[in-house]
């Protein structure tokens, strides 16, 4: 295979919506051309110097690395001089064609610019033409700022085209922010200067701090004076009065900027994608109506949703509470979810890091291009993948560029690091969607930022201090081995377990009822149940089997027995119901079980395992249903073995008899419990079994259709797709 080019994308605050459009042309057109993208994307911007953010900036020597192949730099969304100058001399070191996005003449780089005075020529005619407006003012950016100047140079042509003046006090220069936007707010309410009928801002933040400035001081926005800004951002639209701006066409900017690094490097043009154009928006500002507002949509909603759960529930006091690396990361794979269409994630530790439990607290984690790395945590969408256990060099970037890709990707790589110790990067990808990550992974990143500080001050702590056997492999509340004794113990019985089996049995237990709101808050209670649970467990366990607590409220099982799963909830439902007439020991409580099973000749992970026993619950027991209808456990082991064999030829008759039950009282009862009938909760078995084989294996998809119960491939086909909205073979090539 034709090796791609790799492209280095340097660029901050990737979640504000215009970089985010930007960001959507160059890996549109990266994708088109067949190449790859690395967006080197610190969290910060450097407006406000500090340890922390200062050591945002070694991210940058990745720029050193040998498979990058050219760079796009947009040198203006950093706002530190002594930023800009550190990125430019590495770019400068590296000998690679550099192009800048939207930036004055650089003697050393080219750069890429998007037509800004014509779009505030069109502003500034729409206040005149429409409006009638001819005292107006324009506050844009910096002086001798390149996109400053443009905009600029866009106002004082369409007054000159209109036979207005243009005089120097009304050409104002800011700072693209809300100071310089507030000063001429208390200029224009002192009667510092007169008083315009309209305003041209260099952008929507300017426009808002304008607008409610003016409005502070009794002057209305816009029957008194009229406010336009720039960058149609959403925080315009929902500002009151909403912000008249002006859609500017980012995606074609950095479409185009793409083209001419490809061309630079290899003297071939490359195919344009679609351009997305740019358009003025009036609105009420200007005094214009409003457009409709558009309902948010499944995607905003959802992001919202996610935002406000992550900041509420207990996300960064679970990875916090770990003292290794291997464990923050079994911890962190449960708060995947939130990083909205993600398609491959890893979390890339520096070896400076994962050593750092032999030294001591003031020791300085360093960064250079070359350090070894490696990935502690890496999904494919909701997959973990546990292949990356050895270390890689940073001068690869990620593991993935070693190997032959069957489609282009792009990757944003952020650092993780608190104050100035660096421990690694982050990297994400959206597949082969041109997308950008949400401001909802700025708080994800930093909660793991804070959590990383935790486990090295942890384990540096651990390591100093003495503990007994027991207390290292021992929960103390329930007397059972803890996650590392179980681990240990595993490791220690393995070739034992070999001799008495080929495969080997992973069950995970699951106290799901103790997330209830009426367990919350209320430790004391939650010990008392978990022990007596766990009594329970011990009293079913046999002597050749391993038995833990893997975390809060689960529990794990180790076997080589056959069908113990079965057993095991059958002799837990047994018990959990009858303890509610026990005072003592009452854990009459909702619990699932989940299992896994793994051929012994195989490398085995149990934290792998167990992870997959997790998310393959086949039993679970709720106390309401159980109280109200003695059938209710029957029913429940027969799901769980529809559950874990779908592929067997289930016929309602034969489970009726088996049961001891009518056709249609044993039809009514699975449906009113769980749903839906059991030929559906079989179809949509055999399919996950399908999709499973499919993104996991080689096989077929003849064989795949066998594998799932089917005896005709025409029929396993039309139900797939009815199901999943595409064939087999299309769901595997998109997964």
């Amino acid at each position: 295979m034709k090796k791609r080019l790799l492209i280095g994308v340097i660029v901050a605050e990737c979640q504000i919506n215009f970089q985010i459009e930007i960001l959507k042309g160059i890996i549109s057109q990266a994708f088109k051309t067949n190449c790859n993208i690395v967006i080197l994307a610190p969290l910060h911007n450097f407006y406000v110097n500090n340890t922390h953010k200062q050591a945002e900036k070694e991210i940058f020597k990745l720029i050193k690395s040998r498979r990058f192949d050219g760079f796009l730099y947009d040198r203006n969304t950093f706002y530190d001089e002594g930023v800009k100058t550190y990125i430019d001399n590495l770019l400068i070191a590296t000998g690679k064609p550099v192009m800048l996005l939207d930036s004055q003449e650089h003697k050393l780089f080219e750069s890429t610019a998007i037509d800004d005075c014509t779009a505030f020529e069109q502003i500034t005619d729409h206040l005149i033409d429409v409006h009638g407006y001819k005292k107006i003012y324009c506050l844009t950016g910096p002086k001798k700022f390149f996109v400053s100047e443009e905009r600029m140079r866009g106002f004082v042509t369409s007054m000159k085209n209109h036979g207005l003046s243009f005089r120097k006090e009304r050409c104002l220069y800011g700072d693209f922010w809300k100071n310089a936007a507030e000063e001429l707010a208390a200029k224009i309410i002192r009667g510092d200067i007169d008083r315009p009928e309209a305003v041209v801002c260099g952008n929507d933040i300017s426009a808002i701090a304008l607008t409610e400035a003016l409005i502070r001081g009794g002057i209305s926005v816009p029957e008194d004076i009229a406010v336009t800004g720039y960058d149609a951002s959403e925080e315009g639209k929902s500002n009151i009065p909403r912000i008249a701006s002006y859609r500017r066409p980012n995606f074609q900017l950095g479409a185009e900027a793409f083209r001419r690094i490809y061309r630079l490097i290899t003297g071939k043009i490359c195919r344009k994608v679609r351009d997305e154009m740019g358009n003025f928006c009036p609105a009420q500002s200007c005094g214009c109506d409003n457009p409709p507002l558009q309902a948010l949509s499944r995607q905003d909603r959802m992001l919202r949703a996610y935002e406000d759960d992550i900041l509420h529930r207990d996300m960064l006091f679970d990875i916090t509470n770990t003292s290794n690396p291997e464990d923050f990361a079994d911890r962190l794979d449960n708060y995947t979810y939130y990083i909205h269409k993600m398609k491959h994630m890893n979390i890339c530790l520096t070896k400076k890091y994962i050593d750092c439990k032999n030294g001591k607290l003031t020791d300085s984690l360093t960064f250079e291009t070359g350090d070894e790395m490696k990935v502690v945590l890496s999904k494919d969408g909701a997959f973990r993948r546990f292949d990356n256990i050895t270390f890689f060099s940073s001068e690869d970037i990620l593991p993935d560029y070693n190997e032959e890709l069957p489609y282009p990707l792009a990757y944003f790589i952020t650092p993780l690091h608190f104050n100035d110790n660096f421990f690694g990067y982050s990297s994400i990808s959206f597949g082969k969607l041109p997308m950008s990550f949400s401001e909802l992974y700025l708080h994800w990143i930093n909660y793991i930022n804070v959590a990383l500080e935790q486990v090295r001050i942890k384990s540096i702590l651990d390591k100093t201090i003495i503990k007994a056997s027991h207390a290292m492999h021992y929960d103390n509340n329930t007397g059972l081995l803890n996650r590392t004794g179980v681990k240990k113990e595993f490791s220690k019985r393995i070739s034992e377990l070999r001799k008495k089996s080929d495969n080997v049995e992973f069950i995970r237990i699951q106290l799901s009822g103790l997330n209830d709101a009426q367990y919350q808050g209320d430790d004391d209670k939650c010990s008392r149940i978990t022990s007596a649970f766990a009594g329970f467990i011990r009293e079913c366990i046999k002597e050749d089997e391993i038995c833990g607590i893997w975390s809060v409220y689960s529990f794990a099982i180790i076997t080589t027995r056959k069908n113990r799963s079965e057993e095991i909830y059958a002799h837990l439902s047994e018990k959990v119901k009858h303890s509610r007439f026990s005072e003592n020991n009452n854990c009459n409580i909702n619990f699932t079980i989940g299992t896994d099973i793994q051929p012994l000749f195989a490398e085995i992970s149990p934290g792998t395992c167990l992870h997959k026993a997790a998310l393959n619950r086949i039993y679970s027991y709720t106390v309401t249903e159980s109280a109200e209808n003695p059938q209710y456990e029957k029913l429940c082991l027969l799901r769980g073995r529809i559950m874990k064999n779908p592929e067997l030829p289930w016929n309602v008759n034969d489970i009726a008899s088996e049961l001891y039950l009518s056709k249609s009282y044993l039809q009514k009862m699975y449906k009113q419990y769980f749903g839906k009938s059991i030929i559906m909760d079989m179809i949509e078995c055999r399919l996950e079994k399908a999709k499973e084989l499919l993104t996991s294996s080689d096989m077929t998809v003849t064989d795949v259709s066998k594998e799932c119960g089917y005896s005709s491939y025409n029929y396993f086909v039309r139900q797939f797709k009815a199901a999943e909205g595409m064939s087999p073979s299309e769901y595997r090539e998109n997964k």
